[in-house]
């Protein structure tokens, strides 16, 4: 996964809002305009869509979705508890403390590992730790659904 076009979205999502207003303003009708025609302005890709494309969250390194992970916080589209969760949790020291398991290279499926997760904090009746692993999951959830095309999903 290359992370290059992963930071160019951040100026992207600025060119795109800058985009979309000039377009919705052309498409706005004029005071002379009956308003007969009015064309409903396509939708714009969100930040989901763009980041969720370029990732496989079922092959993807700790580093790798430390660095979606900020992407997303830096963005404004996840909490800071979330990214601390995604980035900074102490079972990333080795891959021994993943209750799946990596391949060779050291790519996860991050949707397995954090099922696997959130299973055994129920199991534990620890509801604190599962209802991160939750908010995680539905944040990986909504990637994927981005890469996917979809445009609403609830989180």
């Amino acid at each position: 996964m290359s992370i290059a076009p992963l930071a160019a979205l951040g100026i992207a999502k600025t060119a795109f809002s800058i985009i979309g207003s000039l377009a919705d303003a052309m498409k706005r009708p004029s005071a002379e305009s009956t308003g007969s025609a009015m064309v409903a302005a396509a939708p714009q890709e969100s930040l989901w869509h763009q980041i969720g494309k370029e990732v496989d969250l079922s092959s993807m390194t700790k580093d790798d979705l430390a660095k979606v992970s900020s992407m997303l916080y830096d963005n404004g589209l996840i909490s800071l508890r979330d990214h601390a969760t995604m980035t900074f949790d102490p079972s990333f020291a080795g891959s021994s403390n993943l209750l799946t398991a990596a391949d060779g290279s050291g790519r996860v499926d991050w949707m397995a590992e954090f099922q696997a997760r959130l299973a055994k904090h129920q199991k534990e009746g620890d509801t604190q730790s599962a209802a991160q692993d939750g908010r995680v999951l539905d944040i990986l959830s909504r990637l994927q659904a981005g890469a996917k095309g979809v445009t609403s999903i609830r989180v």
